[in-house]
């Protein structure tokens, strides 16, 4: 699935077009040229020049050696200024210490959002310090929307008719979503969603949504454990806390938005 935001609809703008760059550059492939970019983008090279001089003019990208781009520092600068400026973000790491002192590590605490049609972590807080692998849902790194139970704890608390309309746009087999949507009534009920060994061999991911005095869902809290640390009656208890958990994230993400 491409990770390019969908333009069906309406028609791609120039600024479209120029951060249609940015999309490039991942973990597998890092490094790009004017040309090669042209090639990717099906857009002529001096077309493509034009981009890349205005994304590096703002540090989005810059010139690792001469005609070879990566991606550049001013994405740090923005990384900072979201992490300080973002009401959820400003809020997450005082609710996150508190419920560290209710888990047992090694393991992941962390908070995802939807994006584009994905789900991507925005925060992570590694349980006692001990190293854990964060596998799909680490910090910055695009899960797919309908897996695992950080997506489901969210798309199970929205509008049916809304997350049917995100399940077509991802591109999903349409004959899975009676399932999906049998899934999501599951965690309605139980109030969080648990997934073991789904997506990640090994971890279980319990999550709950984080949502507004008007149940609009912003986010969602996940706690990753190791599988065999984290038995059923624990999940549950588990859950459990963590919904306490995002309440108080939520009312302190109200809060901050006010300042």
């Amino acid at each position: 699935m491409s990770n390019r935001p969908a333009s069906a609809g309406r028609r791609e703008t120039s600024s479209d077009k120029t951060l249609s760059v940015m999309d490039l550059f991942t973990p597998e492939r890092p490094e790009w040229t004017v040309e090669e970019a042209a090639v990717a983008l099906g857009q002529s090279a001096s077309t493509v020049y034009r981009y890349f001089r205005s994304l590096s003019a703002v540090g989005l990208i810059f010139s690792v050696r001469p005609g070879r781009y990566l991606l550049g520092p001013g994405i740090v600068h923005y990384d900072r200024q979201l992490r300080l400026s973002d009401p959820l973000l400003r809020a997450a790491e005082p609710t996150i210490i508190e419920l560290s002192h209710n888990v047992m590590g090694p393991g992941l605490l962390f908070i995802s959002r939807i994006h584009r049609d994905h789900v991507m972590t925005v925060h992570e807080h590694r349980l006692n310090g001990e190293p854990f692998a964060a596998g799909t849902f680490a910090r910055g790194r695009l899960a797919a929307l309908f897996g695992g139970a950080p997506a489901l704890s969210m798309l199970a608390f929205m509008e049916v008719r809304a997350a049917g309309a995100m399940f077509r746009k991802a591109g999903c087999d349409e004959s899975e979503w009676l399932e999906t949507k049998r899934r999501m009534r599951v965690v309605r009920s139980r109030g969080f969603a648990v997934g073991r060994d789904d997506p990640d061999q090994g971890t279980i991911h319990i999550s709950v949504p984080v949502r507004q005095d008007s149940g609009t869902v912003i986010a969602s809290l996940s706690l990753a454990l190791a599988s065999a640390a984290c038995d059923d009656a624990a999940a549950e208890r588990m859950g459990a806390v963590l919904a306490e958990a995002s309440a108080r994230l939520a009312e302190r993400a109200l809060t901050q938005a006010r300042f």
